[in-house]
């Protein structure tokens, strides 16, 4: 108890609280935000999506989001349904704490924004370096459109557009569930 009042002493004699001296250490004061443009499609087996963030190795971190739907069991009665980060989350052995978390209805149409705290599922701040931000999205059934993005987190503002791809040829000329992604982290 006596080394906290004298480090708090010698921290109050050199212009520094504790709250500014942990800030500068930590990259938690800045944040990532995932932004795009949604568009509802009126069809069975559409508008599921996922948006989770993983390091360089492919491993999940944390989910942004999922809709309720496929993260309450749609993905036993439609194994289709968001199948990469069904597996990739380990979403089976979850627990409904977990799932309540990061579920959600299924958005309308318009300008979606979710954010990250920089932080891992169990609550952990990440080190700083590279994270990759990954969408998943069912356009009808087994169509699927997905989006891979890198950021840097520690140090400088940064904001990255990544990439759009689709599981079939073609698919990008008809309905597309998102677009104009934007992953900013400051």
């Amino acid at each position: 108890m006596k080394k906290f009042f004298i480090t708090l002493s010698i921290l109050t004699l050199t212009g520094l609280s504790f709250n500014s001296l942990s800030a500068q250490n930590n990259n938690t004061e800045k944040k990532v935000t995932v932004s795009y443009q949604w568009t509802r499609i009126q069809t069975h087996g559409s508008n599921q999506i996922a948006v989770w963030i993983e390091d360089t190795k492919g491993k999940l971190i944390c989910t942004l989001f999922a809709t309720r739907y496929t993260a309450t069991g749609g993905y036993i009665k439609r194994p289709v349904s968001l199948s990469e980060w069904t597996e990739k989350s380990d979403l089976k052995n979850a627990t409904k704490q977990e799932v309540d978390a990061v579920s959600g209805a299924t958005p309308s149409s318009g300008k979606q924004t979710l954010t990250w705290d920089c932080k891992d599922k169990t609550g952990k701040t990440v080190a700083n370096g590279t994270y990759i931000v990954r969408m998943e999205a069912n356009i009808l059934d087994t169509n699927k459109m997905f989006f891979t993005g890198k950021i840097q987190i520690g140090g400088n503002d940064e904001q990255t557009k990544g990439e759009i791809t689709f599981s079939k040829p073609g698919l990008a000329d008809g309905n597309v569930l998102f677009k104009d992604v934007v992953v900013e982290y400051k």
